[in-house]
């Protein structure tokens, strides 16, 4: 199975290279005296993200292969948890995995789907079954709680082990009522952090439009737009201008109380600079796709630049509250906000775009943002090749 990052795992994927994988992924901190606290508060917190799933599968009656995807889903978080306790504690997940199958199985070479065998089922059984596993499953969890609360302090590895197997064999028993591989939950869950917190950056994807026919219909790949704020009848108004010839329409806020909305341009210029995409900058440019009839329409059409403005709007209302990302590091943006953007583009071209690019875009896009309603005015330089965008002063 091969990665979007670019990390290949087997068809059969070992419990030994998942949790070497998995390992790699680890951004908790723990303190010394808490080693074990911050794992487990995932841990347990996944163990409850399952039985809400099957909580709203009940109360908002959703389309069942909606709710056994999200089951998966949670599953690949929970196993990631499971890792990371068994890391803490030193305790080889392996052992852990060939211990819960029905018969035991050893060696280098255990995978999920040699033990995922043992439980599985003819059919898929009727919802309430799962409930049932699931709701077993959380009873040898809080089982475990219970034990680690009274003996946090001098919790070992043997002791931690004898609670994790039958966890183990419950989550087996869970997925087989699901009609879910243990290994693609796992592999599912590797993708998805991968996605977000690669082991390196800087293989920047193809710029969308790299291999299209007509040049002219290319976003430009280096490009300086002038900012400026002017007041008109008492209001202030945004004026945007590139190569002395005007941008757009001067903008204001647009909300009953100003909040500097009017520089917002700057977000699409940052997804151009960076995702290389951007259907509100080919709109202000004049650069829409028109040669090519199916790109016209569904990429650079008025439902993409909707969209774009919608979520330009969105990630905006979320970052208000947070002083526009100030502080905000590379790799700490809201897990949960990446994944609202892409299903929010799900459809177009960008939904291919890694999650940790579009958590450049934004920041680089709020960076300058931040700038723009500081000074009020200023040069947005854009470089696509580099998947650069910066601000600097007007010209005196």
């Amino acid at each position: 199975m091969a990665y979007k990052s670019g990390i290949v795992a087997p068809n059969n994927l070992t419990v030994d290279v998942y949790a070497t994988l998995a390992r790699g992924t680890n951004r908790l901190q723990s303190s010394t005296s808490g080693q074990f606290d911050t794992p487990m508060l995932g841990f347990f917190g996944e163990a409850g993200s399952l039985l809400s799933a099957a909580k709203k599968r009940k109360r908002d009656d959703l389309p069942s292969d909606q709710y056994y995807a999200d089951v998966a889903e949670e599953v690949g978080d929970f196993l990631w948890y499971f890792s990371r306790v068994c890391d803490a504690s030193g305790v080889n997940l392996s052992s852990v995995v060939a211990r819960a199958a029905k018969t035991p199985i050893g060696g280098s070479k255990l995978t999920f789907c040699s033990v995922n065998e043992q439980f599985a089922l003819k059919s898929r059984p009727p919802l309430d079954r799962l409930i049932l596993r699931l709701i077993a499953l959380a009873g040898d969890v809080g089982q475990f709680i219970d034990w680690y609360s009274h003996n946090r302090k001098q919790a070992a590895a043997q002791a931690l082990e004898g609670h994790l197997i039958p966890i183990m064999r419950s989550l087996f028993r869970a997925c087989s009522a699901a009609g879910i591989n243990m290994e693609d939950a796992a592999a599912q869950n590797l993708e998805k952090i991968y996605d977000r917190w690669p082991a390196t950056r800087g293989e920047y994807p193809e710029l969308y439009d790299e291999g299209h026919d007509d040049l002219t219909e290319r976003l430009p790949r280096k490009l300086k737009i002038r900012i400026e704020q002017r007041t008109k009848r008492g209001k202030p108004y945004v004026f945007q201008s590139c190569r002395d010839l005007n941008i757009g329409d001067p903008l204001t806020d647009n909300i009953r109380d100003p909040d500097y909305y009017r520089f917002h341009d700057v977000f699409h210029y940052a997804y151009a600079a960076i995702l290389g995409w951007s259907p509100v900058t080919r709109a202000l440019f004049k650069l829409k796709r028109k040669s090519d009839a199916k790109l016209d329409e569904n990429e650079d059409g008025a439902r993409a630049i909707l969209i774009e403005e919608g979520l330009s709007t969105m990630i905006f209302n979320y970052a208000k509250s947070l002083r526009f990302l100030e502080g905000v590091a590379r790799g700490e943006l809201s897990f949960e906000l990446l994944k609202t953007v892409r299903d929010f583009v799900r459809g177009y071209e960008v939904e291919t775009a890694p999650l940790w690019l579009w958590e450049e875009a934004i920041l680089a896009g709020y960076k300058c943002f931040r700038s723009l309603k500081e000074a009020k005015s200023g040069v947005i330089i854009v470089d696509m090749n580099r998947r650069l965008i910066e601000i600097g002063d007007l010209p005196k």
